[in-house]
């Protein structure tokens, strides 16, 4: 006979409090001055038991997981979860501060995260709550069946766009891959109330990003994905909804808080809005995508109460690029990032040619086998092509892709198509050209043992 599934979740704040602000928001030397008010940073875990096995999803409104290689150890020491039977991750807020001991070598800008005591004191409140939310997760766990579904949403864009000076840069490239499918892990318990749902998309969560609010203060906020998690949940009230990036390494939000503004040399530049409107627009983001979680939990009909779990976790190596002697990568960034492009001065854009150091770097890489569902995480930022292509390689026909899942972690991992373009993607720590088979030659030999062992 089957074991039955028992499941549980919880969330908690982790959004820092009295004492630990301000925090220095590292991209334009100004502060996060206070945390926006019903926009709070949350983790969220959702545990199951499946008679032989406990997992673990947890979601982090954060750029990352927090400190991953800390944060694994003390889960599996508190409650016993065996480490490949964890899969985290963090939504890649923008709108987060960065903690103490955050790892830049793979950023294509400059990361502070200088251990202040502010930012000490919220490192050490993220990782006590980031344990602690599990223990209520496993108080709450009750019998439980869960459905899988897919629907669509029209929330992003491929932000690589080639503008008349001739240059690769952020913008709306409708005719560039854009992955629009919305898919749902669903938890309902007998009498079917929800428990958890677990949403996944391809998109940047950017939309509040250095942005001030109406009062002239830039704040710590969820942004459009807490947003939509928190709409979701006001509508089944005690379940938890998490948010999961796909390959989102070149897909921004549709409706991004500024406007396109061309100069006499025909550069594009970005202007912003008045204070206040980039987060009123990731208000309505995160609302419009919760309208698309909400049809695809509503679709799934058929439940199953008993779920095989198989997971594997190893690494995935990419070969670092070299830059020319005296190359600054994160000034080479700003060159062909528009929001640092200053209208009416023509910039001569020499950018450089890199080249294959010798060095590879190795990301965390995960396959979990949950009944008739795949998840496969990977410690990057996954361009979408590559996220179609492993959906297209992989033998389970529901196959997740799940980004930002921590350390080891490599950055930006372009497609091979994108060879040449010199995106600010490419200015960072991983050089394009084989990145495509390089992961899914990754994922499928974890299958292979996932799968055989």
């Amino acid at each position: 006979m089957s074991k039955k599934l028992r499941v549980g979740a919880a969330k908690i704040d982790i959004s820092p409090v009295e004492g630990m602000l301000p925090l220095q928001q590292p991209f334009t030397g100004g502060y996060y001055e206070e945390v926006r008010k019903g926009e709070e940073l949350h983790a969220r875990a959702v545990v199951v038991d499946n008679g032989e096995e406990l997992f673990l999803f947890e979601g982090f409104e954060l750029g990352n997981v927090p400190l991953s290689d800390k944060l694994r150890p003390m889960i599996e020491e508190t409650y016993g979860i065996k480490q490949e039977n964890m899969l985290l991750w963090g939504t890649h807020n923008h709108s987060a501060p960065a903690l103490a001991g955050h790892n830049n070598r793979a950023s294509t800008a400059q990361v502070a995260s200088a251990p202040t005591e502010e930012r000490l004191r919220w490192t050490e409140h993220v990782m006590k709550a980031s344990v602690e939310v599990i223990g209520q997760a496993m108080e709450n766990m009750r019998p439980a069946r869960y459905g899988y579904g897919e629907g669509k949403c029209f929330i992003n864009v491929n932000r690589d766009e080639l503008f008349p000076d001739g240059y690769w840069m952020q913008g709306e490239n409708f005719e560039g891959h854009s992955p629009k499918t919305m898919s749902v892990l669903k938890f309902v318990d007998e009498e079917g109330n929800l428990i958890a749902a677990i949403s996944n998309y391809a998109v940047h969560s950017n939309m509040s990003f250095c942005a001030l609010d109406e009062d002239g203060k830039m704040k710590v906020t969820c942004d459009f994905p807490g947003i939509c998690s928190a709409y979701v949940e006001q509508q089944y009230p005690g379940a938890v909804v998490v948010w999961s990036a796909g390959a989102a390494g070149n897909q921004n939000p549709l409706n991004m808080p500024g406007y396109v503004m061309y100069d006499e040399y025909r550069q594009m530049y970005h202007k912003h809005l008045p204070n206040g409107s980039a987060y009123m627009l990731a208000q309505s983001t995160g609302l419009k995508a919760a309208q698309d979680v909400i049809r695809t939990i509503e679709g799934i009909c058929t439940y199953k109460d008993h779920a095989e779990i198989r997971a594997v976790r190893d690494e995935i190596s990419f070969p670092v690029q070299k830059y020319p002697d005296g190359i600054d990568r994160a000034y080479h960034r700003k060159m062909v990032d528009n929001f640092h492009i200053v209208p009416g001065v023509k910039s001569e854009k020499k950018l450089a040619e890199t080249t294959l150091s010798g060095e590879w770097a190795p990301a965390n890489a995960q396959v979990i086998l949950f009944g008739d569902i795949a998840f496969f995480g990977l410690g990057a930022e996954l361009y979408s092509e590559i996220g179609a292509l492993c959906k297209a390689c992989s033998p389970y026909n529901h196959t997740v892709i799940v980004t930002y899942t921590g350390n080891p972690w490599v950055g930006y991992l372009l497609d091979n198509a994108s060879t040449g373009k010199k995106v600010f993607q490419s200015y960072g720590l991983i050089k394009e050209g084989q990145n495509d088979e390089l992961v899914v030659r990754g994922m499928l030999g974890l299958f292979d043992k996932v799968m055989n062992d």
